[in-house]
């Protein structure tokens, strides 16, 4: 049987430090030492594994960030031209392989968990929703080369402010990464990265950035090149079309939302989907499993673009995710703390707030003043004498009865009472 380089480092990754005898009886039986002891060369030169000790103590593990940075120094164009392999997706099996370890995505869940509590589902996403809007297109734009600084970006997405001097293109892309966002909150309870949710996705990130806008939230059908890497992406439209099923089959099946997240961050990008706008897309799509477990997102604003671009290279040229993994863990517990406290603010103001105000000012000053106490029935009395439609009143007495219970000499003022006239008042509703 011939000797297969990917179960020798299928085995290695399961088995780090393994020496050369085990790997010849797991992964390449009836292979002669001279044969292993090639392919294991072949790995090491290539930057693919690490070796260390001499003689019956040589060792052997996956190769680290260090390895791929030494690789990516000789120039791309001195590389070896490396093509798709698709046993590096076949590799993963969901719930048995691992791209982050135990340890790191405990770590990373302890980082993007919410202050505060549990909310109701999709609650974490609307209230940060204003801030990442900002960050994550900044920050994803900045890595294609976009110019604004984020506070230009700020003034676009918020008031539609262009900079002065700047491409127009690079407006459209922060605008367009808005759309994207704002998608994904607004949808996040049934997205199952399905085609149509990275299809849609896709779609509003390119929004007039292709020159045919029918690849937008489209399959590519021609070959793509890889600025800056020796890589050389699947070219074969059919096959592509299998692979990008499969890639979605697999993360799918991924329960911890992080792995999730890191996993959709690397095949996309390999796989190159599209037939442009990417990096983007896996970027976006990548924040879905994270928001929709109401952890911090990934907003990439502390993430070295040198070290994205190295790692995602090490995933091209190596399929080694060592590098971006390093990357995205160190960026992610660099920036999640701003997104752990959760703005005070209501989203919506209740509708009792604005059309009833009046109502609800001399509800509030009855019930403090004359009845010392919230009384549900008289106050809907009140409400039904006042013509407040029966359709909203139930919340219109709810609302009166909130504002009671959170009644304090601090806040009296708004009901136009002083501290002494809540002397007495019991907060208890009745």
């Amino acid at each position: 049987m011939a000797l297969s380089e990917q179960a020798v480092l299928d085995y290695i990754a399961e088995h780090p430090g393994a020496r050369r005898e085990a790997i010849r009886r797991a992964a390449a039986p009836g292979s002669s030492d001279t044969t292993l002891w090639r392919a294991l060369k072949r790995l090491v030169d290539a930057g693919r594994l690490e070796v260390s000790g001499r003689g019956r103590a040589t060792i052997y593990t996956i190769a680290g960030s260090a390895i791929i940075r030494a690789f990516l120094k000789t120039p791309y164009n001195r590389r070896p031209p490396v093509t798709y392999r698709k046993e590096f997706l076949d590799a993963y099996v969901p719930g048995k392989s691992f791209y982050l370890a135990e340890a790191d995505r405990i770590r990373l869940h302890a980082a993007g968990r919410p202050a505060g509590g549990v909310l109701p589902a999709g609650t974490y996403a609307r209230r940060i929703l204003e801030q990442l809007l900002v960050d994550l297109s900044w920050a994803s734009s900045r890595m294609e080369g976009n110019t604004y600084d984020i506070l230009q970006t700020e003034r676009l997405i918020r008031f539609g402010e262009e900079a002065a001097g700047k491409d127009r293109k690079e407006a459209l892309m922060i605008l367009n990464h808005k759309e994207a966002i704002q998608y994904v909150v607004d949808n996040l309870a049934r997205l199952t990265l399905t085609r149509p949710d990275l299809f849609n996705t896709h779609a509003l990130l390119s929004d007039g950035l292709l020159t045919d806008p029918g690849m937008a939230g489209r399959l590519r059908v021609m070959p793509v090149g890889i600025s800056h890497s020796s890589y050389r992406p699947l070219d074969d439209a059919v096959a592509l079309a299998e692979e990008f099923d499969i890639l979605l089959q697999k993360a799918k099946q991924i329960e911890d939302p992080f792995e999730q997240s890191f996993f959709l961050l690397v095949h996309i990008p390999y796989l190159q989907v599209f037939a442009d706008i990417n990096k983007r897309t896996s970027r976006i799509a990548s924040n879905i499993p994270l928001l929709q477990a109401d952890l911090a997102p990934m907003s990439f604003l502390a993430m070295s673009d040198a070290d994205y671009i190295n790692g995602l290279v090490g995933i091209y040229e190596l399929n080694n995710v060592t590098l971006l993994r390093e990357v995205y863990i160190d960026s992610y517990t660099a920036s999640a703390e701003k997104y752990r406290i959760l703005r005070a603010e209501v989203e919506t103001p209740e509708k009792a707030a604005l059309a009833y105000r009046d109502f609800v000012r001399e509800s509030v000053r009855r019930c403090v003043l004359d009845l010392k106490a919230f009384d549900a029935s008289k106050v809907a009395a009140m409400a039904a004498e006042a013509g407040i439609p029966e359709a909203d009143r139930a919340a219109v007495v709810s609302y009166v009865g909130e504002q009671v219970r959170g009644l304090h000499e601090g806040n009296a003022i708004r009901y136009r009472l002083r501290a002494e006239d809540l002397a007495g008042l019991t907060r208890e509703w009745t």
